[in-house]
């Protein structure tokens, strides 16, 4: 009883997150809806702040949980700021466009503080009966999100589309896991690579399968498909939130699973993923080009960032600590430029249509200079321009693959 008690309070933060999800959602019911979207919002802010403060206490101070089910390190922290303060900046831009789209604030607010606490659970996860758990929180929360908005055809349609190849990817995610368990006997990490057999084939069929899952969750080649579909049709502050959100966590995972339970088979993965990650960069570079769709350009721009992401975990076959350094401050930078990139899409956003052409950014520096300005600079730093942010985080992605030759 003193170890549940113990491991409840090492995972306060995500508890304050998802109590205060509920509290939003039951509020809803009985606020009227002229009051709901600033209450709402002063409780989210409150709810994020004090997770977000208990979450920096972690650092340097590891633990873990549930009989080693949640490993929280200063890697979880990380990661789990990092989605804190995304999630922090996206109720920020959804404020004003909740009335925009008239949206229920309790549904929207409480849906995000569920996905950002799978987000959480995921990164600390060590185990695969948590890591899909956690994958399944994230991953219905954002399904309803894609779909939230009701009178646009298009949020509906891009609902079921995620929710539909969600589910096949899951599964698939899901047979990889039963393998693995079937051959090793345990579904621990640092058990699993202790005992694990690379020359059996229903290991490799099974690590083939988690990793299929893994290229689904980050949108890489050739599993990207869905990825511009469903940002185009979810609202443009979901999207904002969705393109950073589960890209960082279905990395922070995908880093603790091939070095903590497959570490001896990196030959072998890394060089799938140098592939994937080469075609991911480039599929998605030349795509982008030729949208005229805003909300399309920054999806495929998020395949290829994803991409970039990848060219660092390849590199983990040299310098590990470098390259896995590396990936994270890619993320950290990633986040930032692309809340900012969707942030001013969503404040231009009007009401009976959202800002997603190039038409309805055209002249901007003569009616919003300081937007315009603002815009540019998080285009140019996702494009990697100097002297931006995003330059020195595609820097330390290549020179980490140049160190890794």
């Amino acid at each position: 009883m003193e170890s549940l008690y113990q491991s409840i309070i090492h995972i306060i933060p995500e508890l304050i997150l998802l109590i205060t999800g509920i509290i939003i959602l039951i509020s809803g019911l009985f606020v009227k809806s002229d009051h709901e979207n600033k209450g709402c919002f002063i409780i989210s802010f409150i709810g994020i702040s004090l997770s977000l403060v208990l979450n920096l206490q972690r650092f340097n101070n590891p633990t873990s949980a549930f009989t080693g089910s949640l490993e929280i390190d200063d890697y979880s922290a990380f990661f789990n700021t990092l989605f804190l303060l995304g999630l922090l900046i996206s109720v920020f831009l959804t404020n004003d466009f909740i009335k925009t789209l008239e949206l229920r604030a309790s549904d929207l607010y409480s849906l995000l503080l569920f996905a950002t606490t799978g987000m959480m659970f995921l990164c600390s996860s060590v185990d695969f009966m948590s890591l899909f758990l956690s994958f399944e929180i994230m991953s219905v929360a954002v399904y309803v999100l894609t779909g939230i908005n009701r009178k646009s055809t298009r949020s509906i349609e891009a609902g079921i589309k995620y929710l539909v190849l969600g589910g096949f990817s899951s599964a698939i995610l899901l047979m990889g896991i039963a393998l693995i368990y079937g051959t090793t006997g345990s579904i621990v990490f640092t058990e699993i690579t202790k005992v694990v057999d690379f020359s059996n084939y229903i290991t490799i069929l099974g690590i083939t399968l988690i990793l299929i899952g893994f290229i689904f969750k980050i949108g890489a080649f050739p599993l990207h498909q869905w990825v511009p579909d469903i940002y185009e049709g979810a609202p443009v502050s979901v999207t904002g939130f969705m393109s950073v959100g589960i890209k960082a966590a279905a990395f922070s995972v995908l880093l603790r699973v091939f070095f903590d339970a497959f570490s001896g088979f990196e030959s072998q993965w890394l060089l799938c993923l140098w592939f994937i990650s080469v075609l991911t960069v480039t599929i998605g570079n030349i795509s982008a080009i030729v949208q005229d769709n805003l909300k399309r350009m920054l999806a495929y721009s998020s395949i290829a960032h994803a991409g970039y992401a990848l060219i660092g975990i390849t590199s983990a076959i040299g310098d590990s600590q470098y390259a896995i350094s590396s990936v994270s401050y890619y993320l950290f930078a990633y986040t930032f430029m692309n809340l900012g990139a969707f942030g001013i899409l969503t404040y231009l956003s009007k009401t009976d249509s959202e800002c997603e052409n190039y038409a309805q950014i055209s002249g901007l520096w003569h009616k919003k200079p300081l937007l315009a300005l603002c815009l540019s600079i998080f285009m140019l730093s996702l494009a990697g321009i100097p002297p931006f942010l995003g330059f020195f985080a595609k820097y330390r992605i290549f020179l980490s693959a140049i160190n890794a030759h």
